[in-house]
C-alpha cells in the first residue's frame, strides 16, 4: 500500500554635425550592462531550521498588523513537546526582524492521532488580503486509526488533516475532509485521500488536493468557509477516470470564466502517466513521464481581468533528462484557453525539474502586469535555481529577466527552489517580496524587491536635412550639421531621490560599409568630404542605464534601504531609435532628372588640331546641366589616348556666371579614362569640368601624376623619367 510522496529529489541635449561629405561615430558614454533585476540579492535574509528536518519544504510569507513573518513547514522535524511522536512535522514562524526569531505553532489536540510521519507542513497557503488573512497548514500523512474487534486490529487511514489557523497565528481549527465515520478500508473511497498535500485558499473557499481518493484517481476539495458546506470535485469525464492519476496533487483557483467569478483548478499529474489539469477546461499534456499538473499557477498576465494559467511539467525530458518544462495558456474569455506557441524552460538544464513550483508575485517592476517565479530546485545538482518571468500585454515574456542561485546569494543552499511565497511587503517599499525554500540545506531565504524607476527616452531630430544649408561653422568652415536633442522623463512609484542617468548616443547606424560614415560629433577635430550615400536614412540609437545610485532614507526601521532598478520595457533593453532623411526636393517619390552633357578641346592658340610636340597642356571643358528634379550621385567619366595624362581640375574656370562646380573626385582610373565623383546631389545647375591634359615625354615614357581639385597623388612612375620635362607641371600643382 502506497502513499503519494511529494518529498525528495524529484535628460541631455547633443550636436551632431554633418560636413557635406564626412562621417564619424563617436561612443559618448560608456554604459555597464545592469545587475540583477528586480530581487535584491545582496541583503537576502536566511532562515535556518532543525537539521534533517526539511525545514523550508514550504514557506510562506504572513503579515498581521505591523509583523511580518516567515512560516516555514519542516515536514519531518521531530516535536519537542511530544517526544514520543516520531518526525510529526512542525510549522515554525520565524519573526523577519534583525535578530530572527522561531516559533513551533501548536496544532491542537488533533495532533493525539497518529502523527509519526505526519508530514505536517507539506503544504501552507495564506487567504488574500493587505493585513493577512487566515493560514492553512496541512499534514497529508497524517492517520485516522481505528480498532477492528471482528478483525481484532487496528486500521490506519491515512486522511490527512489541516489546520486553519487565525490571522494571529494562534488558534488553530483542525480540518478533517476525508473523514467517515463507516470508512474502514484503506485505499476506498476516502479512506486514503491524503488531503492536503496540496491547499489554496480564496478569500471564501478553503481547497484541498486529495490525490488518494478512490485508488489514488484523486479529487478536490473545497470547504466555503462561508455556508460551511463541503463540496467534492472529481473527475467526471467518465470515459477517462484511471486509477492512479493523483487529481489533486496540486490546486488553485481563478477567475476563468469572468472576472466576478471563482473556478477551482486541479491537477492530475498521474493521468495516463502525462498529466492532466481540470478547472472548467481540460489541459492534457503529451509527454510521457511529463509530471504535467504537479504545479498550476492562475495569473492574469495579461491584465485584462481574466486568469491565465501555467501548468509545470518538472520531469518533462528534451534533449537530455527531465529539464522541465512549464505550459502558458492564456484565456480568451469564458475559460477558453489557448496554448502559447512556447513553453518556459529555464536555463534547459540536466535533471533541473523546472516548473516543479510556480508562484504569482504580483506586479514586481510596475509594468501593470504580474510576474511569476518558476522553481528548478535540482538545477546544478541538486542546489536549485529560481527564475522570474514578467507578464506582458501579450502574455508572458518567454526569457527570463532574473535568475537566482544559492551561489549568487553567497550561500550554500540545496534544493533552492522547491518552495516559493509573495504577496506581502515586508519592508514597506511598496513592492511584494519573496521567500523561497531550499529544504535540503534546512534553509528559507527571503529576497527583497528593489523599486523601479521608470524612464521616458526620446531622441528629437530634424525631418529632413539640407545639404544646401549650413548652419554651423567647424574650422572657420561653413559646415552642414543638425542638432540631436535626447530627453528623459523620470518616474517611480515609490522611490524618491536623485537619479543619476548615463547614456550613449550612437550616430549613423544604418550607414552602408562601402561608404565611411557621414556624420562626426562636434568637437572631434576630423572631417572628411564628399557624403555619397544620401539614400540610407540617418538612424540615431540612445541606449541608457542609471549609475548605482546612493539611497539615504530606509524603507523601514529595520532594513537598510535598497538600490532603485530601471524598469525594462518590452521588445528592447532601454534603447531608443529614430532616423532623418537626406532632402531630395523631387516632384515625385522617383527622381525624374534630364542630365545634359557638352565637351569641348580647347587647343593652344584656338587651333583645329593638336600636334604632338606643339605643345605640353590641352584641355577639356564638360559642361553638365540638369533641367530635371535633383541627380544623386552622378558620375562624369572620361576616356583619352594613352599617351596623354590627367593632370588637374583649373580652379580659374569656375566664376563663369552661375556655372558651380560642386566637387570633383577621382574614385578610379586607368591608363586611358578616369571617373569622377561630382557630388553627391547635382541640381538644376551647369557643372564646368575642367581637365588639361599635359603630354610629358621622358626617354619616351610618361610621367604620371594624377591630380584631383588640391588632392595630389603621385600614382606611378613607368620605367625611368626625365622630371625636368615635368617640372613647369610641378610647381602649378
Amino acid at each position: 500500500k502506497s502513499l503519494v510522496d511529494r518529498a525528495g529529489p524529484r535628460t541631455g541635449s547633443v550636436s551632431a554635425y554633418c560636413s557635406l561629405v564626412l562621417v564619424l561615430v563617436q561612443v559618448l558614454v560608456l554604459v555597464h550592462p545592469a545587475a540583477g533585476y528586480s530581487l535584491d540579492q545582496e541583503h537576502s535574509l536566511e532562515f535556518s531550521g532543525p537539521p534533517s528536518s526539511m525545514f523550508g519544504y514550504s514557506v510562506l510569507l504572513h503579515r498581521h498588523g505591523a509583523h511580518s513573518w516567515l512560516v516555514v513547514g519542516a515536514p519531518v522535524a521531530n516535536s519537542s513537546s511530544s517526544p514520543s511522536v516520531r518526525s510529526p512535522g512542525a510549522i515554525y514562524r520565524c519573526s523577519i526582524t534583525a535578530e530572527s526569531r522561531h516559533y513551533v505553532l501548536n496544532c491542537g489536540k488533533t495532533c493525539d492521532a497518529e502523527s509519526d510521519h505526519q508530514w505536517l507542513g507539506v503544504s501552507l497557503s495564506r487567504q488574500p488580503g493587505d493585513n493577512g488573512g487566515h493560514i492553512l497548514a496541512c499534514a497529508h500523512r497524517w492517520k485516522n486509526v481505528y480498532y477492528s474487534k471482528k478483525e481484532g486490529q487496528n486500521h490506519k487511514l491515512p486522511n490527512g488533516v489541516c489546520y486553519r489557523y487565525a490571522n494571529d497565528l494562534r488558534h488553530p481549527q483542525p480540518i478533517i475532509p476525508c473523514y467517515r465515520d463507516h470508512q474502514r478500508k484503506f485505499g476506498e473511497d476516502y479512506g486514503s485521500c491524503q488531503a492536503g498535500i496540496s491547499n489554496f485558499l480564496t478569500e471564501d473557499l478553503i481547497i484541498m488536493g486529495a490525490p488518494g481518493t478512490s485508488y489514488w484517481t484523486g479529487s478536490v476539495l473545497v470547504f466555503n468557509t462561508s455556508s460551511g458546506g463541503m463540496s467534492v470535485y472529481l473527475d467526471d469525464d467518465a470515459g477517462a477516470v484511471s486509477f492512479g492519476s493523483y487529481l489533486g496533487y496540486a490546486v488553485g483557483a481563478g477567475h476563468f470564466l469572468s472576472p466576478g467569478t471563482v473556478e477551482v483548478l486541479g491537477g492530475a499529474p498521474q493521468y495516463n502517466q502525462k498529466g492532466k489539469v481540470r478547472p472548467t477546461f481540460v489541459a492534457i499534456c503529451l509527454s510521457l513521464g511529463s509530471y504535467f499538473g504537479s504545479s498550476v499557477c492562475a495569473v492574469d498576465l495579461n491584465a485584462d481581468g481574466l486568469s491565465d494559467l501555467l501548468v509545470g511539467a518538472p520531469m518533462a525530458t528534451g534533449i537530455t533528462r527531465e529539464e522541465g518544462r512549464v505550459h502558458v495558456y492564456i484565456n480568451q474569455g469564458q475559460a477558453k484557453l489557448l496554448e502559447a506557441g512556447f513553453q518556459l524552460i529555464g536555463s534547459d538544464a540536466y535533471a533541473a525539474r523546472f516548473g516543479e513550483t510556480i508562484a504569482n508575485l504580483g506586479d514586481l517592476d510596475d509594468d501593470g502586469y504580474p510576474d511569476v517565479a518558476v522553481g528548478a530546485p535540482q538545477e546544478d545538482d541538486l542546489k536549485g535555481a529560481v527564475y522570474i518571468y514578467n507578464g506582458r500585454k501579450e502574455g508572458i515574456s518567454p526569457t527570463p529577466s532574473q535568475r537566482i542561485t544559492g551561489s549568487t546569494l553567497g550561500r550554500d543552499l540545496r534544493m533552492f527552489g522547491q518552495s516559493l511565497s509573495s504577496g506581502i511587503d515586508i519592508d514597506d517599499n511598496g513592492y511584494q517580496d519573496v521567500a523561497v525554500g531550499a529544504f535540503l540545506s534546512d534553509s528559507a531565504v527571503v529576497l527583497r524587491t528593489r523599486p523601479v524607476i521608470q524612464v521616458k527616452a526620446s531622441v528629437a531630430l530634424p525631418e529632413q536635412i539640407d545639404q544646401r544649408v549650413a548652419l554651423c561653422r567647424e574650422h572657420k568652415t561653413p559646415t552642414v550639421c543638425l542638432n540631436v536633442t535626447v530627453c528623459f522623463s523620470v518616474r517611480s512609484r515609490q522611490f524618491r531621490g536623485a537619479i543619476d542617468l548615463q547614456y550613449n548616443l550612437t550616430s549613423d547606424l544604418l550607414h552602408k560599409p562601402s561608404f565611411p560614415h557621414r556624420f562626426y560629433f562636434h568637437g572631434n577635430g576630423v572631417t572628411h568630404s564628399h557624403v555619397r550615400d544620401i539614400f540610407t536614412p540617418v538612424k540615431f540609437e540612445v541606449s541608457y542605464n542609471h549609475r548605482e545610485t546612493n539611497t539615504h532614507k530606509a524603507s523601514s526601521k529595520t532594513f537598510p534601504p535598497l538600490k532603485p532598478i530601471l524598469q525594462q520595457s518590452a521588445g528592447h533593453q532601454n534603447t531608443i531609435t529614430n532616423q532623418t532623411w537626406f532632402a531630395r526636393s523631387c516632384s515625385l517619390v522617383n527622381c525624374s532628372t534630364n542630365m545634359q552633357l557638352s565637351a569641348q578641346l580647347v587647343l593652344p592658340d584656338q587651333q583645329q588640331y593638336f600636334a604632338l610636340g606643339s605643345g605640353q597642356t590641352i584641355m577639356l571643358k564638360t559642361s553638365l546641366l540638369n533641367s530635371g528634379d535633383d541627380a544623386f550621385l552622378p558620375r562624369l567619366t572620361l576616356r583619352f589616348p594613352n599617351n596623354i595624362h590627367y593632370i588637374k581640375v583649373l580652379q580659374s574656370c569656375l566664376t563663369d556666371g552661375e556655372v558651380i562646380l560642386i566637387s570633383v573626385a577621382i574614385y578610379a582610373f586607368t591608363a586611358s579614362a578616369i571617373f569622377c565623383q561630382l557630388s553627391s546631389c547635382f541640381r538644376k545647375q551647369r557643372l564646368y569640368c575642367v581637365l588639361p591634359a599635359k603630354p610629358c615625354l621622358c626617354s619616351s615614357y610618361l610621367c604620371r601624376i594624377i591630380v584631383c581639385a588640391s588632392y595630389v597623388k603621385y600614382v606611378s612612375l613607368v620605367d625611368v623619367c626625365d622630371w625636368s620635362c615635368c617640372a613647369n607641371t610641378a610647381s602649378f600643382m
